[in-house]
């Protein structure tokens, strides 16, 4: 993308469940089986610059609980509850870094074209944020997401924030998938996204 200087971002995000459902202690105490260990690494690579430098990378590990509801009487589709920290792994006044505890509920209507609307907001709480003691003003407290599948290949999300100081960011993803593109058993996508706003990265977070 072109924001001045031309630039890209870098993703790699996984999730990982740490107890099996169908054996040993996942299957003895099922609610175990919620468990999940989640990181994210995102780079933002300066292309503009003559030896192309990532400009900064934010490093997010997280551990959370998710529960998914087994009936069609309970109001809420599911809920993770946890605990994430981000930093870029940078020293002196290059140093950023903040802890969270998160709560997302989940929320999905069926459509009867097999298309499904979800809606899931992350609301968080910082611990520490001694080196950004101002990040809220820029990312708030609530991720506001809502995720359109339509049930064949393509797939759209919205994500809001609004900070304090009434700064935030919009980011919209539009995904394909790709059913023959194939890598053992992850399948691929096609992503075309766009971002406005504030906080993308933490060394920024305070600059559009």
């Amino acid at each position: 993308g072109r924001s001045g200087d031309l630039s890209a971002r870098f993703q790699l995000s996984f999730k990982y469940r740490l107890f099996d459902q169908s054996t040993g202690v996942g299957r003895d105490q099922p609610w175990l089986a919620g468990f999940y260990f989640g990181y994210t690494q995102t780079s933002l690579w300066d292309l503009s610059e003559k030896s192309r430098p990532f400009r900064d990378t934010s490093y997010r590990p997280s551990f959370f609980w998710r529960w998914q509801r087994t009936d069609d009487q309970t109001w809420i589709d599911g809920v993770r509850i946890g605990y994430e920290h981000e930093s870029n792994g940078g020293g002196g006044l290059r140093s950023r870094s903040i802890d969270t505890l998160f709560v997302r509920p989940e929320w999905r209507w069926k459509g009867s074209d097999g298309s499904v609307v979800e809606f899931s907001p992350k609301l968080f709480r910082y611990l520490d944020k001694d080196e950004n003691p101002d990040i809220e003003r820029y990312r708030g407290y609530v991720d506001w997401r809502v995720r359109y599948d339509s049930g064949l290949n393509w797939i759209t999300t919205g994500v809001a924030r609004v900070g304090t100081a009434g700064k935030g960011s919009v980011l919209l993803d539009v995904s394909r998938r790709i059913r023959d593109l194939r890598f053992g058993p992850i399948g691929g996508y096609l992503h075309f996204q766009f971002f406005s706003g504030y906080g993308e990265d933490i060394l920024d977070y305070n600059v559009r």
